[in-house]
């Protein structure tokens, strides 16, 4: 712990130490701190998706709700939702082989590869982008077959990652726990200085 003016691991002493009146000041200076940090901690995670995932910030934020603790001024990050239509993910129609097998019998490509309209997806940046088996675009939605190898089986919408699996990487949650812990008890001293340097002004 650095050498702060006021230690949050003594925040009860603190509110008995300053009174009545300080101690709501010590409540605010930690429900301020913690908002703050939770602000900050939602960037840092947002920013380290990015950095491996090819999904937008406003893509993460919209997955993201923050509560405040029951019967506690601190606050939590919950990330919700599904999987992601692979759509979102920056999809592209290339021609792909159909079989490596498998040639055209007739017309001007006879005797060369079948081949039919694909399409790739960019999911990781360090894996580039991918072919989607089996997959096709229409419709502004990525399908696949529900059965490979009957094609009268029902088309599928074809998913990926979800953000809260994405959040729930242990690099990313450690990264983001390190950053709070490190921050927070200056984010609360420099909160709380400021609150009994104004309260002091006014009497």
């Amino acid at each position: 712990m650095l050498d702060l003016k006021y230690d949050i691991r003594d925040f009860q002493g603190l509110k008995k130490r300053f009174g009545k009146e300080g101690a709501q000041s010590v409540e605010k200076a930690l429900i301020w701190s913690t908002d703050r940090m939770a602000s900050r901690a939602a960037t840092y995670i947002s920013k380290d998706l990015r950095g491996t995932y090819a999904i937008k910030a406003r893509e993460i934020k919209g997955h993201l709700k923050i509560h405040r603790v029951r019967r506690d001024p601190t606050r939590a990050l919950l990330y919700t939702g599904k999987r992601l239509p692979l759509e979102q993910f920056s999809p592209k129609q290339r021609w792909v082989s159909v079989n490596p097998r498998r040639t055209v019998q007739s017309g001007p490509r006879k005797g060369k590869l079948a081949r039919r309209r694909g399409v790739t997806v960019r999911v990781r940046k360090d894996k580039g982008r991918q072919i989607v088996p089996g997959g096709w675009q229409a419709k502004n939605h990525i399908l696949r077959r529900a059965d490979q190898g009957d094609n009268a089986s029902q088309p599928r919408i074809q998913y990926g990652p979800s953000v809260p699996g994405m959040v729930a990487h242990p690099s990313t949650i450690e990264g983001a726990q390190d950053l709070v812990r490190r921050e927070l008890p200056k984010e609360f001293s420099g909160r709380l200085d400021y609150l009994l340097s104004k309260k002091m002004g006014q009497s």
